[in-house]
């Protein structure tokens, strides 16, 4: 967490008291089941909120015990991808 002031993304230790935040997914969407979504709202109810999103949900999952796993290689893309049938329908 950046503890300057200074920044946009501060967090102050009265909000977020630990060194690093856990393991989460960063990236414009998640996929997650559909009993886990509604687990992350209701715990996400009593924790202090921090104003980095992906890191909040990851201090969610690290509450509820649930650990992050990585898509598998290829499956999200954050550029420009040439359009072929077959390795789309394997893209989120």
């Amino acid at each position: 967490p950046i503890r300057s002031a200074a920044y946009k993304w501060f967090v102050p230790r009265e909000v977020y008291p630990n060194d690093t935040y856990p393991p989460y997914c960063g990236g414009p969407g998640y996929v997650l089941s559909a009993d886990l979504a509604p687990r992350i709202w209701g715990v996400a109810q009593r924790l202090p909120l921090i104003n980095m999103e992906d890191a909040f949900v990851g201090v969610c999952l690290r509450e509820l015990g649930v650990t992050v796993s990585a898509a598998p290689a290829g499956t999200f893309n954050m550029w420009r991808v040439s359009y072929e049938r077959c390795r789309f329908s394997r893209l989120v």
